[in-house]
């Protein structure tokens, strides 16, 4: 607490901002003077050095910012010396604790996260006094927000309620007890863009120049994704590619990348400008079960997903091994 005797207080007032977190503004001191003169001011918090001083006049604040402090609380002491343009004069001693905090930062694991009942559980690094939910659809639209009275608790189930719509952002702010708060956007859109596959020749990944119209139509499809949920998401592309079982296992692995990475290039070349990542599956992820040494065109295939984040972990996506392009 900011000690003041009478003349400070009727002089001259303070005001303290003592809890912060990292990356979000330093605790600070504001004298907020009722007299025209001048203060001099010093400070002292955990061996740091701040000092204040100059003219002061009514309806003017002066801030002592106490930047440099790192996480943990922080006791400062000091000393204001005023000297009023009507002759009078005198100081006060300061005594003040501040306290810096680690980024308060939010949780929801996938397979906690369930939009058909409309809830989630939460877990946080400090316990919360209240969080909200704010779920955002096509075109930026609010279809509902709802803000929960959490008792000091750092793991909690978070319903909320909405409108019918597409959902492609759920953003949640939590606040705790100093009123400092940590936000998560989650984005559990995706969609995968419907296609016919790339007929590439045998153990072979460039892209046949007869194929390209196949491309040319997912590509049109891409586009129109993009334009349609790009001012609330960023549209990513994740390409997956798929061989059948004949030849080794470890051929397979290794051709189906080289494939999802050349349909991948081709789709930046084409003029996508977004992320994009590719990954192989070989013949870990049948689409139609057979045997070893098979030939099945069903399963030398691919998927082109666009998601505002990495795909879930799936049948058809086993893995999440994505690789940047």
């Amino acid at each position: 607490m900011v000690a003041a005797p009478a003349f400070g207080q009727d002089a001259i007032s303070l005001s303290a901002v003592r809890n912060v977190q990292i990356g979000a503004g330093h605790p600070s001191v504001t004298f907020s003077p009722s007299v025209s003169g001048t203060v001099d001011v010093s400070l002292s918090c955990s061996g740091r050095a701040y000092a204040l001083s100059g003219a002061i006049q009514p309806g003017k604040d002066r801030t002592v910012t106490l930047d440099g402090l790192g996480v943990g609380v922080h006791r400062c002491s000091g000393r204001l010396r005023l000297n009023a343009d009507d002759g009078t004069a005198g100081e006060m001693p300061l005594s003040i604790s501040v306290q810096v905090h680690d980024p308060l930062q939010l949780q929801v694991a996938e397979a906690e996260l369930d939009l058909d009942e409309r809830t989630m559980w939460v877990e946080s690094t400090r316990p919360l006094k209240s969080v909200t939910a704010t779920v955002v659809g096509e075109g930026g639209a609010i279809l509902g927000e709802d803000t929960l009275a959490i008792d000091g608790m750092t793991r909690f189930q978070l319903p909320w309620t909405q409108r019918d719509g597409e959902v492609l952002q759920i953003r949640v702010v939590g606040t705790d007890s100093h009123d400092l708060s940590g936000e998560l956007v989650l984005s559990p859109w995706s969609y995968a863009i419907p296609h016919e596959d790339v007929i590439f020749a045998s153990g072979k990944h460039d892209v046949p120049s007869a194929e390209v119209v196949k491309l040319e139509a997912a590509w049109s499809e891409l586009e129109s994704v993009r334009q349609r949920y790009g001012d609330v998401v960023q549209v990513k592309l994740y390409v997956a590619g798929y061989t059948d079982t004949v030849g080794p296992a470890a051929s397979n692995q290794a051709l189906s990348e080289r494939r999802a990475k050349a349909i991948a290039a081709w789709f930046r070349s084409r003029g996508f400008s977004e992320p994009i990542y590719f990954q192989g599956f070989g013949e870990s992820a049948l689409a139609t079960p057979t045997p070893d040494q098979t030939d099945e065109a069903k399963n030398r295939r691919a998927l082109y997903v666009v998601a505002a984040q990495s795909p879930p972990v799936s049948t058809a996506l086993p893995k999440a091994a994505w690789i940047s392009l």
